[in-house]
């Protein structure tokens, strides 16, 4: 789900795809640093947004992706010009708070952020918390404390090879997964990616020990990469990863890869807000289009183009208990955590 940084891959939708650097139509005329004001319904805000005419966009959808989801937005909201760059939420946090702290104004609409990685663009305040996106159809319960619109829930599972094992046979719980008969079958990612977030529910030690105890007994394949992972289990190479969220595993399956996913007791799930910043030349389209992304057809183009949902918990499911980074509380637990199952994988622990 991470991409490269920032400028090295810099992939630009312009309604017609082209590669192009944010900085590069600054203007410094009075004019032009007079920020507008987002108010009324969504009808209202999407009306302004065509007159502003344009939406810059930096996410972490790939390009191809991106485009199809914002075609299907033009459907309903036309007469607005895209510009997509492409870029890693941490790299996107750098870029931003650099540019704030040398005085310039933002040259972003709406950004797609992760609020484990975001925390110094709250404390510098560059996120614009006076637009009401309830007016604009969101439910209070998708909208952060910091004004972020969550517009992806990505729930992390087991994949595993659909020839090769029968769902009966997987265990239901992540303690079940500590036993020898998947010795040298599992594979893990050496980020620790995603089992660090299960200290959100048990803690970091508890977290720390089962992941010592997994890999005593089960002594698992080491391949960085979910969707890396997943291809090793396509290829029957190995059965199961840990690392297995949902979109990528939708993804191969789209494919034609034998995988499925089976959740656990403990569901992992990576969240992805869509913001828009302080001083964005084009507030009304960056708040039209992040509330578009909310709604049902911005869930539809979602789970269509990119196979990324929004569910509060995936229905198969069921009644399993949510792992997710809520608060700045969990981000710096589960930051703990990671860097000891990181040691852990590499045998340092």
């Amino acid at each position: 789900m991470n991409r490269n940084a920032f400028g090295a891959v810099c992939a630009v939708l312009l309604v017609a795809t082209a590669c192009a650097d944010p900085e590069a139509s600054r203007t410094s005329s009075p004019d032009a640093n007079a920020e507008a004001v987002v108010a009324g319904t969504m009808t209202e805000v999407c009306e302004a947004a065509r007159q502003e005419g344009e939406l810059v966009s930096w996410n972490s959808e790939n390009p191809e992706a991106f485009q199809k989801i914002f075609d299907e937005f033009s459907k309903t909201y036309p007469g607005i010009k895209l510009t997509s760059v492409e870029v890693r939420p941490d790299d996107l946090v750098q870029k931003m708070v650099t540019e704030a702290d040398a005085g310039h104004r933002s040259e972003v609409d709406a950004i797609s952020i992760m609020m484990d990685k975001s925390g110094p663009l709250f404390d510098h305040h560059l996120i614009n918390t006076a637009i009401d996106f309830t007016k604009l159809g969101v439910q209070p319960k998708y909208i952060s404390d910091q004004n972020a619109v969550r517009t992806e829930r990505i729930a992390i599972g087991l994949t595993y090879n659909t020839d090769q094992v029968a769902a009966s046979e997987l265990p239901n719980t992540w303690d079940e997964l500590v036993n020898a008969k998947w010795q040298g079958k599992v594979v893990v990612d050496p980020r620790g990616d995603q089992l660090q977030l299960l200290a959100i529910v048990w803690g970091k030690d508890p977290t720390v020990d089962y992941v010592n105890r997994l890999r005593r007994t089960v002594q698992p394949q080491i391949v960085q990469g979910a969707t890396a992972g997943i291809l090793t289990v396509a290829s029957g190479e190995n059965k199961i990863t840990t690392n297995g969220p949902s979109a990528e595993t939708a993804e191969q399956q789209a494919k034609g890869a034998p995988v499925a996913i089976k959740y656990l007791d403990v569901v992992p799930a990576v969240d992805y807000y869509t913001a828009v910043p302080v001083g964005a030349r084009h507030p009304n389209a960056g708040a039209c289009f992040t509330a578009w992304l909310n709604s049902d057809p911005g869930r539809q183009a979602k789970e269509r183009y990119a196979f990324k949902a929004n569910d509060d918990l995936p229905p198969a499911a069921g009644n399993a208990q949510l792992a997710v980074i809520t608060n700045a509380d969990e981000a710096a637990e589960v930051a703990d955590t990671v860097a000891q199952i990181s040691a852990v994988w590499a045998g340092r622990s």
